[in-house]
């Protein structure tokens, strides 16, 4: 359920009984809900005042939501308990998309950087952008969105990670894909209930992030906004997807309070690519790169360095190469040729352990730094991804260990005894 999308009303309880609540709920759901067959049933399931007799707070919300579930696995639709957020929406309601924003969401967008978590010089010069939250109708929003752009403009490949993107505005849809498409390109069309339709394009963004490898990461949590810019990611063909199936939240919402203590998100609208003449209600959008969501910023790393190695050349092509070896074994274990505790003992000054289900490798004082298998008896440390561990074997046990850096340099040292 998005905070920033547009279209934001107000539909009054006359108090937060539960009768009045739930009266208030049926009548926006049958006033807004973009299928008007279906908003007559979810009416009707709530027709029952007996049902939510004696209820109030979570308890009442959690009981309209499994009555609304019977009728639809609809993920906009919804109701909570959140007197907070009822009480910013309320105190300025927004009426249309050219109202106003409310001086409090307004600021909760300044505080969150709209929606832009962090950014990050991954190894191999992949810049990555952790975006939460498509947010959009202030300066600081819009800012956020060219500051990060601005930042993954000096990398050699962009990961944008969209996994906890729960959604928000399509404004700002088109003002990330704008950096990927050339002006006017079609995006959307948005069919609001009671409104003519409404088509989108790509405005034009100050500069182009278009011509380098792009990985946009998502997962079962990427929804609605976020689905929309994965769409166009997929469609338009400027990137790739990596990670699992998103939400499968395709309707436009907004966000009502709903007396004093609740806020109801209703879908009122159907967003269809102007590219495929479809939506992703229900069935999500699918990745090009397909794993679990822990494993697809490894994945998206592998991919990437093995686009700019294609294109590199001399040490940095070798570089690249070494990086996305180490990337698609961190995305795609590999076994090790003999079980862990063969490697363990003492090499010269460096120690190698077993630590749960990874062999660890610590020298001196410094922190140990888990060993990643990525073939036989090479291994790669973390914290060091451009050297390689070579560990020589006589007679099916290991005795020796070959320290290969970048530079080409290679350190041997006889296993200890013991």
């Amino acid at each position: 359920m998005s905070l920033a999308m547009a279209g934001i009303a107000v539909a009054q309880a006359p108090a937060d009984d539960p009768a009045a609540v739930v009266a208030a709920t049926r009548k926006a759901i049958s006033e807004r809900y973009v299928l008007p067959d279906t908003a007559a049933r979810l009416s009707a399931a709530l027709a029952s005042p007996a049902h939510y007799r004696g209820l109030s707070g979570e308890a009442l919300a959690e009981r309209i939501n499994a009555d609304l579930r019977t009728v639809t696995a609809d993920k906009h639709l919804g109701i909570r308990y959140d007197p907070t957020m009822a009480a910013m929406l309320g105190s300025q309601p927004l009426p249309d998309d050219d109202a106003a924003m409310p001086p409090a969401m307004a600021r909760m967008i300044a505080r969150q950087n709209g929606g832009v978590r962090a950014m990050e010089v991954l190894p191999g010069n992949i810049r990555m952008v952790a975006y939460d939250g498509f947010a959009w109708g202030t300066p600081e929003a819009e800012a956020a969105i060219v500051g990060a752009m601005q930042f993954l403009r000096g990398g050699d490949a962009y990961i944008i990670d969209l996994r906890r993107n729960g959604g928000g505005s399509p404004g700002a849809v088109a003002a990330l894909a704008s950096y990927f498409v050339p002006a006017g390109t079609p995006l959307m069309r948005f069919e609001m209930r009671g409104k003519p339709g409404e088509a989108t394009t790509a405005p034009k963004a100050p500069f182009s992030l278009a011509g380098k490898p792009l990985y946009v990461l998502t997962s079962g949590g990427t929804a609605s906004a976020a689905e929309e810019f994965a769409t166009h990611v997929s469609a338009l063909g400027f990137g790739t997807l990596v990670g699992e199936r998103t939400a499968g939240a395709g309707f436009r919402n907004d966000l009502l309070p709903i007396g004093k203590s609740y806020v109801l998100s209703v879908s009122s609208g159907r967003a269809i690519s102007l590219k495929t003449g479809k939506d992703w209600e229900a069935v999500g959008v699918a990745p090009a790169i397909a794993v679990p969501v822990d494993r697809a910023l490894a994945a998206a790393q592998a991919a990437a360095m093995s686009a700019i190695a294609a294109k590199a050349g001399g040490d940095e092509r070798r570089e690249a190469e070494r990086l996305a070896a180490f990337y698609r074994a961190m995305a795609t274990p590999v076994r090790a040729a003999h079980p862990l505790a063969d490697y363990a003992g003492s090499y010269g000054e460096r120690r190698l352990v077993v630590s749960g289900d990874r062999l660890t490798s610590s020298r001196g004082g410094r922190a140990p730094s888990p060993l990643v298998p990525i073939e036989g008896n090479v291994m790669v440390p973390e914290g060091d991804p451009l050297s390689r561990f070579r560990f020589v074997e006589e007679g099916g046990r290991i005795v020796a260990l070959e320290v290969e850096r970048i530079d080409g340099s290679v350190e041997r040292v006889a296993r200890g005894a013991g």
